[in-house]
Formats: structure tokens, C-alpha cells, sequence
């Protein structure tokens, strides 16, 4: 009886005392997401390429947040405060998302959604089956060097 009442005791106090719980591995640091974006540009055009807020659900970072280009295609990377609400705003606009940024017009363009999968590991929420980037389906179920397939 003396147990159940410490742990009673006990697990208010760690409820009562309970703070948002940060998980930084949910989220890309503003150097991280840099250093994997490297191979984009900032799109500087006005009009079709410029980031809109208020297309966005709240808890949009405006001061990290940009429009980007890759190989010639605009895209926007939006970064969210938590990674629910990136994934959230991602099914919403069935864009993709990676941990705490949302990757907005990207959906329908193969090229930009092998990259954002590929270099961010992102994900579609809506989409049951996942895309498979273009370079893997090429070798996926091929053996490597040489290697006998394996039989299933």
C-alpha cells in the first residue's frame, strides 16, 4: 500500500512538473538543413517564386523558411517549429515533408520529389507507397557486382 502511494506521489509530481519536451532529432538545424541543401540556389524571381505565408498554416519560421531552385525548378522549403506541424501542413497540401520543413510544389515533379527523398529522406503523407527516386528503380531487385539475385 506504502508502493502504490509513493508512485502515486511520485508520478504527479513528474506530471505537474512536465515541460514541452524539445527532440532535436526531430528537427533540422538551420546549418544542418544548409549543408544538405547545398546543391539548390535561392530563387530571387518575383511573382511565381516568391514564399507567400499566408498560403501556410501558423508556426511557419518566416526567417528561415525560402524559395529554392534546383536543376531549373522552383520549389519552396518552409520551416515549421515542430515536426507535426510541417507533416500536418504536408498532407494538407500532399507536398513532402522532413522532420520540421515542409517542401511545398514539389509534388507532380519527379525530379524535385527523387531530390527532397533522396537528400532529405522525405515523405508524402498521404501517399500509402512512398515513391521510389528514379535511380533506385533501376537497380532495385538487381544484385550488386555480380551477386546471384536472391530468390524469395
Amino acid at each position: 500500500m506504502m508502493r502504490a502511494l509513493v508512485l502515486i506521489f511520485v508520478l504527479s509530481i513528474l506530471g505537474a512538473c512536465s515541460k514541452k519536451v524539445e527532440h532535436p532529432e526531430l528537427k533540422y538545424t538551420i546549418e544542418e538543413f544548409d549543408a544538405l541543401s547545398h546543391e539548390t540556389s535561392l530563387n530571387h524571381e518575383k511573382g511565381e517564386g516568391e514564399l507567400k505565408f499566408s498560403d501556410y498554416s501558423p508556426g511557419v519560421n518566416r526567417l528561415e523558411s525560402k524559395a529554392l531552385v534546383y536543376k531549373r525548378l522552383s520549389f519552396f522549403a518552409v520551416e515549421f517549429e515542430t515536426l507535426e506541424e510541417a507533416k500536418k501542413e504536408a498532407y494538407r497540401l500532399n507536398q513532402y515533408y522532413s522532420r520540421n520543413w515542409l517542401f511545398d510544389h514539389v509534388q507532380g515533379e519527379p525530379i524535385l520529389e527523387d531530390y527532397v527523398i533522396e537528400t532529405f529522406k522525405a515523405i508524402n503523407p498521404k501517399r500509402e507507397i512512398q515513391r521510389v527516386p528514379k535511380k533506385h528503380e533501376a537497380t532495385h531487385g538487381k544484385a550488386a557486382h555480380g551477386e546471384a539475385p536472391a530468390h524469395h
